[in-house]
């Protein structure tokens, strides 16, 4: 018989052992609460929403306008004939763009290509970043060029500036070579079935309005159609005889005929008088051998955008054998040829050659 007996802190080997019991994951653990909606935040991220609608809009209309060449044009036949005073600031503008078009291309596609970036959330950072820089860009020509759209373009920075805002601290830290945390990628839309379909409906929308214009992209294009009459020209026969005074000379000097279409199959002309007055219009062809002219009232002051024609009329043109034109109408029996010290600018061309600089 042992004479051992077991104290109350020790069981013994023959006490029974109490199993332990699994932990209940379930009981342990508090269900997670939902999180809740910030009214504040999400009322600002439909602002941000907002405003990338808006300037997505603006960019698709200035930047198709400038890649297909419709907002500055070419630069037509017709401009040679302004002397450099007679310019503007936008009209100066217009033509240093229109002559390199190349320029007007690459910065409507700029613009365009902004505007995409700005359809989504993950890239419209970089979009805000990239309309930055052009929409800087336009706003300086439009002060320096006295372009009139110089709040909106202002607007449209300082909106580009707030569309890149949230994702600033990332871009800095990527810049100084920092870690950079992660995207916040919002969710404007609260409720997840509804944001399900918006956020494919609404891009996808966008897409499509940012593709449209290749659907008109012949008619908007514009059209260049040379003909013997398009061209700066001098007179150089006339049956008028002179006035007594060069004042009151309205014996024609210049004309230069456009070689660009535009609305209803007009082009635009301008003619400079020997009294050094000049006049703005548009010609057409109405037959094989003749052209309807509408002359502006003589181009003074700070002239209208648009302009009712001061006179119509009609003319008849020939092409002789040595190149140059006879016109006969309207009282008028004139010869008129091509003038290379006119058109120098638009025969130049282009030169990779290091050659002597041709600065005139």
């Amino acid at each position: 018989m042992s004479t051992h007996t077991h104290g109350p802190e020790d069981p013994g080997t023959d006490a029974p052992v109490a199993a332990a019991e699994p932990a209940n994951s379930e009981a342990s653990t508090p269900p997670v609460a939902p999180t809740p909606v910030s009214i504040p935040k999400t009322l600002l991220w439909w602002g941000h929403g907002l405003l990338r609608v808006v300037v997505f809009g603006y960019l698709m209309i200035y930047g198709w306008s400038k890649l297909t060449l419709m907002q500055m044009g070419g630069l037509d036949y017709s401009a040679a004939l302004y002397a450099f005073g007679e310019k503007s600031p936008m009209g100066l503008l217009w033509s240093f763009v229109a002559y390199a078009p190349v320029f007007q291309f690459l910065s409507g596609l700029v613009e365009v290509l902004a505007g995409v970036l700005l359809i989504w959330r993950r890239t419209s950072w970089l979009g805000g970043l990239l309309g930055s820089f052009a929409m800087g860009a336009v706003l300086l020509l439009n002060l320096l060029y006295d372009v009139p759209v110089k709040q909106l373009a202002l607007f449209l920075l300082i909106a580009c500036a707030l569309i890149l805002l949230p994702d600033l601290p990332r871009l800095y830290a990527f810049v100084l070579g920092r870690a950079t945390p992660p995207a916040s990628i919002p969710r404007p839309v609260p409720w997840p079935r509804v944001h399900a379909v918006t956020r494919w409906i609404l891009s996808s929308l966008a897409v499509l309005i940012a593709l449209s214009p290749l659907l008109a992209l012949q008619e908007m294009v514009p059209r260049s159609e040379e003909s013997p009459l398009s061209g700066v020209h001098r007179v150089v026969e006339d049956t008028a005889e002179p006035a007594e005074l060069l004042v009151e000379d309205e014996r024609w000097r210049e004309v230069a005929f456009g070689q660009y279409v535009l609305w209803e199959e007009t082009r635009s002309m301008t003619l400079r008088l020997a009294n050094g007055v000049l006049h703005e219009g548009r010609y057409r062809h109405i037959g094989d051998d003749e052209i309807e002219v509408s002359l502006n009232p003589a181009l003074e002051g700070d002239r209208p955008l648009t302009q009712e024609a001061e006179e119509t009329f009609v003319l008849t043109w020939t092409a002789l054998d040595d190149g140059r034109i006879h016109l006969v109408g309207e009282g008028l029996d004139l010869v008129i040829e091509s003038d290379p010290e006119l058109r120098y600018l638009y025969d130049r061309g282009f030169s990779w050659a290091p050659g002597p600089p041709i600065n005139r």
